[in-house]
């Protein structure tokens, strides 16, 4: 990954180029197909060997919706079966690159127990790039032709240049094909304010990951990588201090990327969905699920929740039941989705485990609430929800960031120790940052809560804002996201510009 990491250099010659090439090319139909060769190259240099199978995937599923649309005058049967060898079809790469050597070894796992024996094929390929992101991205687009909520796109080539376009080709954000490739065909016209919003997006993606997510992450690395060095009583609360790191790291890793790809896809007159809203300011853990990652929460609840709460055998049970079920199905698929390991089928578990807690622990708030003459909407009944909140997810995070369960298992019982004197034995400066390091860090995060507050939390259009403002201020704040991204956005040997988490995925 690091020939053309996201929040290097190369990156941003290559998107500069492109920007130029793109709005000097006299039509949509040239300028597509500059886009569709930019797309390419940015996969092949990530996956190189893999390109096929982004093709095949893509030609697969254009081929389906195609049958599909054109098949109304079958029976239901056999339409119905199209689109099931569809699904599969364009489902099997996933399957096979991401999940059959977990498969294999589960299986063989599973045999042990009853006392038998098989050997388990060593399976390790190598994932094309984006590949968990690209394949939803197909799959949701059949599934919409297959119910009629959108035609099929008709042209191989823009739908190619859809579902390869290098913005979102590596980690998303999920889009809708139907939404994406009409943007793509239109001829825009350069536009000032466009570019400007553009580029504070992109930089402050990057102060977002540099400055933040990077520097977290040597820290993190320290303790998630060798717990067992915190073997003594007095060292528990560092495990603490590391997960809730990491869920920060995580947060502005992933929404830096995020900022960065709309911020690049805006460059060339497409708007990509928003995928973060202040997540960690939510009051509940349903609320968090509705502002993270919001385009795949939307995939699975339009693609899992509602089938299987409408399934035909969950008819006999009662919609509670119904609910409860769907919620945690949807919640076990994440958790593959993000990865092929029983850490993350036990994190997914564990986060719709609180959200049906939740549904089912509502009467008994809603009693301590008027009992104890509790104001919902006074600031401290806010807090408390917000901060139980994030503890719970954190606790939760354990799981998504330890090598495996028994890491996590050695680490959460010891995360609460009453061990405060780390922070003044030299304890936290000694996993990669040192005091400055960590001044710079927190001052940060303030400035990105404090944004998230105004712009997720209260509503207000930041961007708008911003741009009224006098000249010298925006200027200012423009020198500022610069310099302090480039001072302070390099913490050593450690560092890697190139390592966004979600590129796992």
């Amino acid at each position: 990954m690091g020939i053309l990491a996201f929040t290097n250099i190369a990156y941003l010659i290559l998107l500069a180029l492109a920007v130029v090439v793109y709005f000097l090319l006299p039509g949509a139909r040239t300028r597509g197909i500059w886009l569709l060769l930019v797309s390419l190259f940015v996969f092949m240099l990530f996956s190189p060997s893999l390109v096929w199978v982004l093709a095949l995937v893509s030609g697969l599923a254009w081929s389906f919706a195609l049958l599909l649309e054109q098949a109304q005058q079958w029976s239901a049967t056999i339409r119905r079966s199209v689109f099931v060898v569809g699904l599969c079809a364009t489902l099997a790469s996933l399957l096979v690159f991401k999940y059959a050597g977990f498969a294999a070894e589960m299986t063989a796992r599973i045999v042990s127990l009853t006392g038998g024996h098989i050997e388990s094929p060593s399976l390790s390929l190598i994932l094309p790039i984006g590949i968990s992101f690209w394949t939803f991205q197909t799959l949701a687009y059949l599934v919409d032709v297959y119910w009629g909520k959108t035609k099929a796109i008709r042209s191989p080539f823009w739908f190619l240049l859809g579902t390869s376009f290098f913005p979102i080709v590596t980690m998303g954000p999920i889009t809708r094909l139907q939404n994406l490739v009409p943007q793509l065909q239109a001829k825009h016209r350069f536009r000032y304010e466009r570019m400007q919003s553009a580029l504070l997006l992109i930089g402050w993606g990057f102060f977002k990951k540099l400055v933040i997510a990077d520097g977290l992450a040597i820290f993190v690395s320290s303790v998630f990588d060798n717990p067992r060095n915190f073997s003594g009583a007095e060292s528990g609360l560092i495990f603490f201090v590391a997960a809730i790191f990491f869920a920060i790291q995580l947060y502005t890793d992933f929404s830096g990327y995020t900022d960065i790809v709309r911020g690049s896809a805006r460059l060339f007159g497409v708007d990509l969905p928003l995928n973060f809203r202040a997540p960690y300011f939510a009051r509940s853990t349903a609320d968090f699920w509705r502002r993270w990652h919001m385009t795949l929460m939307d995939w699975l609840h339009d693609y899992v929740w509602l089938t299987v709460l409408y399934a035909k055998p969950m008819k006999r049970l009662n919609l509670k039941a119904r609910k409860y079920i769907s919620v945690m199905t949807v919640f076990l698929v994440s958790g593959l989705w993000h990865g092929a390991g029983l850490t993350y089928i036990i994190w997914g578990l564990l986060n719709g485990g609180y959200q049906v807690a939740g549904e089912v622990l509502k009467p008994v708030n809603n009693w301590l609430v008027r009992v104890l003459h509790i104001d919902r909407s006074s600031f401290g009944h806010k807090l408390v929800q917000t901060l139980f909140v994030f503890t719970l997810l954190t606790i939760a995070w354990v799981f998504f960031r330890a090598n495996n369960i028994g890491d996590a298992l050695y680490m959460l019982p010891r995360m609460f120790a009453p061990t405060v004197w780390i922070f003044s034995d030299g304890t936290m400066v000694e996993q990669g940052l040192n005091f400055a390091q960590l001044v710079i860090i927190f001052a940060a995060i303030i400035i990105v809560w404090i944004f998230d507050f105004f712009k997720g939390e209260q509503g207000h259009d930041i961007l708008t804002w911003f741009n009224k403002q006098h000249v010298v201020f925006r200027w200012s704040c423009y020198y500022f996201l610069i310099f302090s991204t480039i001072i302070f956005g390099h913490y050593g040997g450690a560092y890697n510009a190139a390592d966004f988490i979600y590129f796992r995925f």
